[in-house]
C-alpha cells in the first residue's frame, strides 16, 4: 500500500464506504470535479486500486482573532493555513490505526509546502465532537467562534517527524 494523488481512472471511488454518507458521496461525485478546478488536492492510502483511506487538502485563510491566544501570527487580519477538508479511512480498514497515517502524510505535505509557500499551519473542520477528539489528540485546538474548527500551527507537527 501507498500513498498517491487520486487518479479517478485508476482508484476505485465506487466501492469507498466509510459510513458516513458525506465522505462517501464526496469522494464518489465531487472530488474529481474539485481536482479539474484545482480547488483541491486529494491523497489516497491504496492498495492497487483499492482506497483504504484518503484526505483532502487546499489552501485556507484564519482571522487573526480566532487563533488561540498561545498561536502567534503577527499584525495581519487573514493568517494563511492549508485546509485539511476531510479525511476517511474505509470501513473494512477502520482501527487499524490508518486515520492516523493518513493525518502524519497530511502533516507531511503541510510542512512541505510551507518550506515553498508562507503557511502558518494547518486548519481542520470536524465533522463531530467525535472527529473533533480525534484531532484534539494530535494537538489541534479550536478557533474562537467555531463549534468544530481546529488549528494546529507547523511547528506542533514537529514531533511527529525526526527535526
Amino acid at each position: 500500500m501507498r500513498f498517491e494523488a487520486l487518479d479517478p481512472k485508476k482508484h476505485d471511488r465506487k466501492s469507498f464506504d466509510c459510513d458516513v454518507p458525506a465522505l462517501n458521496h464526496y469522494l464518489q461525485r465531487y472530488a474529481n470535479q474539485d481536482l479539474k478546478r484545482s480547488l483541491t488536492r486529494i491523497y489516497v492510502l491504496a492498495e492497487g486500486s483499492a482506497i483504504i483511506g484518503y484526505y483532502s487538502i487546499s489552501a485556507h485563510s484564519v482571522r487573526r482573532d480566532n487563533l488561540p491566544e498561545d498561536i502567534e501570527a503577527g499584525p495581519y487580519e487573514d493568517i494563511p493555513f492549508l485546509l485539511l477538508g476531510r479525511l476517511a479511512v474505509d470501513k473494512r480498514w477502520q482501527g487499524q490505526g490508518y486515520g492516523d497515517t493518513l493525518i502524519v502524510h497530511a502533516f507531511h505535505m503541510t510542512r512541505q509546502a510551507a518550506s515553498q509557500i508562507g503557511i502558518l499551519g494547518m486548519v481542520v473542520e470536524a465533522k463531530d465532537e467525535k472527529a473533533a477528539d480525534f484531532y484534539a489528540g494530535f494537538g489541534f485546538q479550536r478557533l474562537a467562534g467555531t463549534a468544530l474548527r481546529l488549528v494546529l500551527p507547523i511547528t506542533a507537527m514537529d514531533v511527529f517527524f525526526e527535526v
